[in-house]
């Protein structure tokens, strides 16, 4: 469920389009089963902010390599595979990873970036749209101003909805800021702003990944990808050099032949590492199965729809151990789906 997006810092001109521009981001986290919400994530999870661009007829989902390498920390920790993420915005979808590091280019070194192809129906399944990338809306250098759009982590709360039970609230952010680049050669950017008042957003942490747009009165386009968003304030405790309210991003540069270069090198790297995902979660999987049979009077069911759940007195395969439990009080009313073997009494 997404928020209102405040504003912070509208001195700037700003195209009339730019004010729905959070309809080509989404959150971004980690695809996990939890038996109390399904696939909500919890408020405290780590998460991190998704692009949708649309670059010569194909599309694609960018973030930031370092929001890609902390998801797959985190589902690692839980025993999930790596290359495992999801978009929470109702109704929900995963986007299976990799999400691949395009190579360094002389004299720049790999930037902190990372996409992926993607269905071009995805982003409106999640009612949000692809940004067309084109070369005719490149900016005139220096820049005066940018806007970075994304979903801060500590804006997300739960909601418990009264049909759909527990949802979790997502707040996107539009951050305007001065530019403090001079050149359009390079491959970073920053921006910087004072506020004149506190808002009521404190950090901008998760925004990574988001897109970084110019713009004038009557023209705008995207200049590249948030790779990170200092807090407005700082931290109670936290030694800082400031102490006002500021706005303040880092971005990846991202002029239309680069957003070329590496959409070619997804293109023709994604499928052989995705490949080599699926072998390991197929093996990873199979190690999980049951290896031995349950006690007598109870069959493995092996064929159940995605909505049937764990009965009480269910029998539950539980690998680390190598053997079959009775399902806790916890687990029942929990969906199938997520468990590696689930026995039931004959009848």
């Amino acid at each position: 469920m997404e928020n209102p997006e405040p504003i912070l810092d509208a001195e700037f001109p700003m195209h009339d389009d730019l004010a729905h521009a959070c309809k080509h981001v989404a959150t971004l986290g980690v695809h996990r089963y939890r038996p109390d919400r399904q696939f909500v994530p919890h408020p405290d999870e780590p998460t991190g902010t998704v692009t949708f661009i649309r670059l010569r007829e194909k599309t694609y989902a960018v973030t930031a390599a370092h929001v890609v390498e902390e998801l797959n920390k985190y589902a690692v920790k839980h025993g999930i595979p790596e290359g495992s993420f999801f978009c929470p915005k109702a109704p929900g979808v995963q986007i299976s990873g990799p999400f691949l590091v395009p190579p360094a280019t002389y004299p720049f070194p790999s930037p902190d970036l990372a996409l992926r192809p993607i269905n071009p129906e995805l982003p409106a399944y999640l009612d949000k749209v692809a940004f067309e990338i084109r070369p005719e809306d490149e900016p005139e250098w220096p820049l005066t101003h940018g806007l970075a759009v994304g979903f801060p982590t500590l804006e997300k709360h739960d909601i418990d909805h009264q049909n759909h039970g527990t949802q979790v609230s997502m707040r996107c952010v539009h951050a305007v800021a001065r530019g403090l680049t001079s050149r359009g050669d390079s491959d970073q950017m920053q921006f910087h702003s004072s506020l004149a008042s506190l808002p009521d957003v404190k950090s901008l942490s998760g925004v990574s990944g988001g897109a970084i747009f110019w713009s004038s009165e009557d023209r705008y386009g995207l200049v590249g990808f948030v790779k990170e968003a200092l807090d407005v304030i700082p931290k109670e405790g936290e030694e800082s050099f400031y102490s006002e309210p500021k706005v303040h991003f880092l971005g990846t540069r991202a002029d239309y032949q680069t957003l070329l270069r590496w959409a070619d090198y997804v293109d023709a790297n994604w499928q052989k590492e995705r490949d080599i995902i699926n072998q390991t979660i197929r093996l990873e999987e199979e190690s999980k199965r049951p290896t031995i049979p349950p006690p007598e009077g109870h069959n493995v069911i092996t064929e159940y729809g995605v909505q049937e759940r764990v009965l009480p007195g269910d029998l539950l395969w539980r690998h680390e151990e190598s053997k079959w439990a009775v399902a806790s009080t916890s687990e029942v009313g929990s969906w199938l789906v997520g468990y590696h073997g689930v026995a039931r009494q004959c009848s």
